[in-house]
């Protein structure tokens, strides 16, 4: 485990939150680009596939890791939170999240079609409603004052790389999903972002061998807007 560890629970979870949160926005912002803008190079149609493809997996991803660790977690330790209510607005979240990957398919080979880019916008939009009371209603709960009453910091840190780890195991492809989700974040919170990941990732394979793949969502990314 790492000494210096500079995470919380709450702050992971909620940068987590930040992620998706900025990542819906910003996708439905660019359907509304899309259909005011023609000759859309092959680079910039595939990043955003590729950028929406990471955000419907960082939600499965992080919604497993909320279900089969984080919440039973809390919920043995006898941690007052909403468990029932949380668990069916992640079950409500799935065939919206499934009618998003069916209008990402439909997009991939016809930006050109305002219907369908329509489609995706008010598929984002419809999760956009429901996942911001789903958010709103964890934090209420899951903050750090809540949390340190039950843990101290030192278990946080092991619990965050422990959790961390179980939740890498569920994000594909790795190397487009970790970019996502660190270059989503503002600087100062990437950096604590980046320590649940081997070194080997954030040093080495993002930089170098994973480029070629992730570099196509650079327009799309918090970092470079």
């Amino acid at each position: 485990m790492k000494s210096n560890f500079k995470s919380t629970v709450a702050q992971d979870i909620k940068r987590i939150h930040f992620v998706l949160t900025y990542a819906i926005d910003n996708s439905i912002k660019v359907c509304q680009k899309i259909n005011n803008e023609s000759n859309l190079n092959k680079e910039y149609k595939q990043g955003f596939i590729n950028y929406l493809n990471s955000l419907v997996n960082l939600f499965h991803s992080h919604h497993t890791v909320e279900d089969d660790k984080i919440f039973p977690y809390f919920k043995e330790s006898k941690f007052s939170m909403p468990y029932e209510d949380l668990a069916k607005q992640h079950e409500e979240l799935i065939p919206l999240l499934d009618k998003l990957e069916d209008a990402i398919k439909g997009i991939n080979n016809d930006f050109d079609n305002q219907l369908k880019v329509n489609n995706l916008r008010e598929s984002l939009e419809n999760i956009q409603s429901l996942w911001a009371e789903h958010y709103i209603l964890e934090e209420q709960y899951l903050n750090d004052e809540n949390v340190a009453r039950l843990i101290n910091l030192e278990q946080q840190a092991q619990l965050c790389l422990e959790f961390g780890k179980y939740a890498g195991q569920h994000i594909n492809p790795d190397y487009l999903v970790i970019p996502f989700i660190l270059f989503n974040l503002p600087a100062d919170e990437r950096e604590v972002m980046a320590e649940v990941f081997p070194p080997v990732i954030t040093q080495e394979l993002i930089p170098n061998q994973w480029k070629e793949q992730w570099i196509s969502m650079s327009p799309f990314f918090l970092i470079n807007n």
